[in-house]
């Protein structure tokens, strides 16, 4: 009686991951409107949205209601570096319907390899990219802090921060992948991330400190259920030494929230059906 050897596929698989990471970034550096935006998008931000509310701020006499002095320059930073986390790590998901569309998932999916490698390898593409942004938005933002007011306070909160980036990056992009997983259309997903993304940047203190809206009972809560509230303040404090809360709830939430959404993609993904 002939006896078949059983194999088992490695849970971690270097060679798909790698693959499909490459793929991200090859896709990336071939799309120049791409490249583009990504070195644009925080410039726009820095130069139209940053400068003229601090200003507003600084000659309304509303710097009071900065938390712990900080220029209001140097506080919109990094709400402005988070709101590529939120808007790359949700986009993610719109990568998976492209392929689903185009045949690509289904020719992937029939290879001898584990669908969590791929989505990993896919994961991991998006976050160099959202990280190349990330730094460039940190960059401009040093040129332009030397007359309005922003510095990193050390490199070890540098360094911290960046750690701190790529789990809030990962929280939103197992987000993203679980939407991706679920919706069958491009048109429909992007309606239904529109919807959710924007509410939960205006409601994470990116932009505005957290007491500014504390007489409105409703949306000042809404703050505290959002997940993106605690990436914020937790790149916000690393990279400037104030933090608006502990610390260590920031932590717990966004790892709590990360760990959840990439379970939960890592499920959708692998029960996803490809025609």
């Amino acid at each position: 009686m002939e006896v078949q050897e059983v194999t088992h596929k490695p849970l971690f698989e270097g060679e798909p991951i790698y693959s499909m990471w490459l793929r991200e970034l090859i896709r990336f550096s071939a799309m120049r409107s791409r490249i583009l935006a990504t070195f644009a998008s925080p410039l726009i931000w820095l130069l139209f949205l940053g400068i003229p509310l601090s200003q507003i701020f600084a000659s309304g006499g509303a710097s009071q209601s900065v938390p712990g002095g900080l220029p209001f320059f140097a506080f919109i930073v990094p709400g402005i570096v988070s709101m590529g986390l939120l808007f790359g790590g949700t986009n993610s998901g719109v990568t998976v319907l492209w392929d689903k569309e185009f045949g690509f998932l289904k020719e992937v999916m029939v290879a001898p390899v584990r669908r969590t490698s791929l989505m990993i390898g896919r994961s991991l593409g998006a976050l160099t990219i959202a990280l190349i942004q990330a730094l460039a938005t940190i960059g401009i933002a040093l040129i332009l802090g030397t007359w309005l007011g922003f510095r990193i306070i050390s490199v070890a909160g540098f360094f911290l921060a960046m750690g701190f980036m790529i789990i809030t990056f990962f929280a939103f992009v197992g987000f993203g992948l679980t939407l991706g997983a679920l919706i069958e259309n491009t048109e429909g997903f992007m309606t239904i991330v529109r919807m959710l993304e924007f509410p939960m940047f205006f409601l994470s203190g990116a932009l505005l400190p957290l007491t500014v809206i504390k007489g409105i009972p409703v949306l000042y809560q809404l703050q505290f259920i959002n997940p993106l509230t605690y990436g914020v303040d937790g790149v916000r404090g690393l990279l400037t030494g104030v933090f608006l809360l502990p610390a260590w709830l920031d932590l717990t939430v966004i790892v709590a929230f990360a760990l959840l959404f990439l379970f939960l993609g890592a499920y959708a993904f692998s029960r996803m059906e490809v025609d």
